[in-house]
């Protein structure tokens, strides 16, 4: 039986705390107990405070991918036109879930490695009158980059564009609100920057996504797919429209409670400092990032090029196996081309950090790559000089 690593220092899901993972243990609830259904909209407002909004926020009960399409099945109508905003691998993906539902893609793509020039998106739309939605991921995972999704979001709503934001792995590493960033529909999962479980989607929906929802010729009701389901019973009744995951929902309502104790701002300044001392700690190894530049670097996770002569087989499979190190390779078309260093939840801290680029440095170098040792761990130490404890 393969043996389970020591720790997981990935692109999500990632190592859940000791907190977390107590709170996640606890007797399963009927989902109508008054305990549950307290419980239940207990951490639906405590995701409103994570997310910054007074918009409604919906759960739904599976990964991310369940609310992604979700939403493009309950906005869309056949002959609608997205401008769909490509930087990576999870927004070409989105794309197939326009084709599916009707929707005529209009696209915006740039190397993997960059990131979408708001002044283009505004060029588009003016170019374009008809476009009625705006699609993008806010932090790309496997690309390590994130797009500057509030800029996008106030060109879209000038144009009267409805936005549907992936930000599963941006909530948590960046302070942002849907309000602020002109976003209709943001959607994040639990198991990124937050450090939660894996399993569940969390929608924050404004009035105007709403709307377009019930004035749809054929709105999606009594599916699984349904958000529209989720706003008249739950939101409406405290009914459920079928069972919820209830140990998933007391691992997503441990991780916003201690969301909230550390404060936002300070979440998201601790995965920025951590992101930069990685960063500075794998160029003094000698190796190239793979973000084109550190103004669009993700917070959650550092994409590092392979270096010449080495394969990702090799040095992913010595690092787990050897050092017990779980790291996450090129996702899709980037297969083979990069690895991505983890620092997201409680990786996001100096110990996980060290002991990550450490064994990185200690595996280039079994596997015969010049690398002197402690250089890159001695950059990113230094470049610690502001951390401070939550």
């Amino acid at each position: 039986m393969t043996r389970w690593p020591e720790w997981t220092l990935a692109g999500g899901p990632v190592q859940m705390s000791a907190q977390t993972l107590r709170d996640q243990s606890r007797p399963v609830l009927y989902h109508y107990d008054p305990a549950f259904l307290e419980l239940y909209e207990r951490t639906c407002d405590l995701s409103k405070q994570v997310f910054r909004t007074d918009y409604d926020v919906v759960l739904m009960h599976g990964e991310a991918i369940l609310a992604l399409e979700a939403a493009t099945a309950s906005l869309l109508t056949p002959g609608d036109k997205v401008l769909n905003l490509v930087s990576g691998v999870f927004g070409k993906w989105f794309e197939l879930f326009i084709d599916k539902y009707g929707g005529e893609t209009v696209e915006i793509a740039v190397p993997y490695n960059e990131a979408i020039d708001p002044d283009i998106v505004r060029k588009t739309l003016e170019e374009h009158g008809d476009i009625k939605f705006l699609s993008v991921v806010h932090s790309e995972t496997p690309s390590a980059t994130i797009n500057p999704v509030e800029a996008i979001g106030k060109i879209a709503h000038e144009h009267g564009v409805v936005t549907l934001v992936d930000t599963v792995s941006g909530l948590g590493g960046e302070v942002l609100s849907p309000e602020d960033w002109g976003i209709d529909i943001a959607i994040a999962g639990p198991q990124k920057c937050l450090g939660g479980p894996p399993g569940l989607s969390m929608l924050a929906i404004s009035p105007k996504a709403w709307d377009t929802m019930e004035k749809k010729p054929s709105p999606v009701r009594g599916s699984f797919l349904s958000i529209l389901d989720w706003k008249d019973t739950w939101i409406e009744k405290k009914k459920f429209p079928y069972t919820p995951s209830v140990s998933l929902i007391y691992g997503l309502e441990s991780v916003l409670r201690q969301a909230l104790e550390e404060g936002i701002e300070r979440m998201a300044a601790r995965h920025a400092l951590i992101a930069q001392a990685c960063r500075r700690g794998v160029e003094a190894m000698g190796l190239r990032l793979w973000a084109a530049s550190e103004s669009i670097a993700a917070p959650c996770v550092t994409g590092v090029v392979l270096p010449e002569g080495v394969t990702d087989g090799d040095l992913r499979g010595r690092l787990r196996d050897h050092y017990g190190i779980m790291i996450s390779g090129g996702y899709g078309e980037l297969e083979g081309q990069l690895f991505r260093l983890g620092h997201m939840g409680i990786a996001a801290h100096p110990g996980y950090l060290i002991a990550q680029l450490g064994l990185v440095e200690r595996t280039l170098s079994d596997l015969g790559h010049p690398i002197e040792l402690g250089r890159g761990v001695g950059a990113a130490l230094s470049a610690l000089s502001d951390w401070e404890p939550a």
